[in-house]
Formats: structure tokens, C-alpha cells, sequence
């Protein structure tokens, strides 16, 4: 499964990042069994992501202890 590792880092250090003054509401970036960092928005976190591991996998998950789940449909259709 892609990002297996990142999501294990990720729920593995969740409760240390919320005790953090800042980071609840924040966008971690994780790569491999690292948290490289927080930023305050997803566009900075993933830019970061992208200068710090290029094209290498990695992870940007928002920080909070309520998990809201996130529909998307497959059958949409492109318009060209």
C-alpha cells in the first residue's frame, strides 16, 4: 500500500504533534518513519514536501484528533 510507512509514522506520533502549541490544525510532512515538520497550511506543507524529497513519496496529513471522512465519486466524468 502506498505511503503505508508515512501513515504509521503519522498515527504513531499524532498525540506528541497535538501537545505542540501551534501544530493542532497544522499540516504535517512525513517521510518514511520522520515527521519533517508542521506548517500552517496544506499548499506550504506540500511545498515543502516537494523541495525537501523531490519526487520520493511522502505524506501531508492535517493534525487533529477528529478525523472527518471525505467522499469522492468515481464517476465523474472529464470534460474536454
Amino acid at each position: 500500500m502506498a505511503l503505508e510507512n508515512e501513515l504509521e509514522t503519522f498515527r504513531r506520533e499524532l498525540s506528541a504533534l497535538l501537545t505542540v502549541p501551534g501544530n493542532r490544525g497544522a499540516f504535517a510532512l512525513v517521510h518514511g518513519a520522520v515527521v519533517a515538520g508542521c506548517y500552517p497550511t496544506f499548499e506550504e506543507a506540500l511545498a515543502a514536501g516537494y523541495d525537501q524529497f523531490g519526487l520520493t513519496p511522502f505524506l501531508v496529513k492535517e493534525v487533529t484528533d477528529r478525523e472527518e471522512p471525505r467522499y469522492f465519486s468515481r464517476a465523474l466524468r472529464c470534460r474536454m
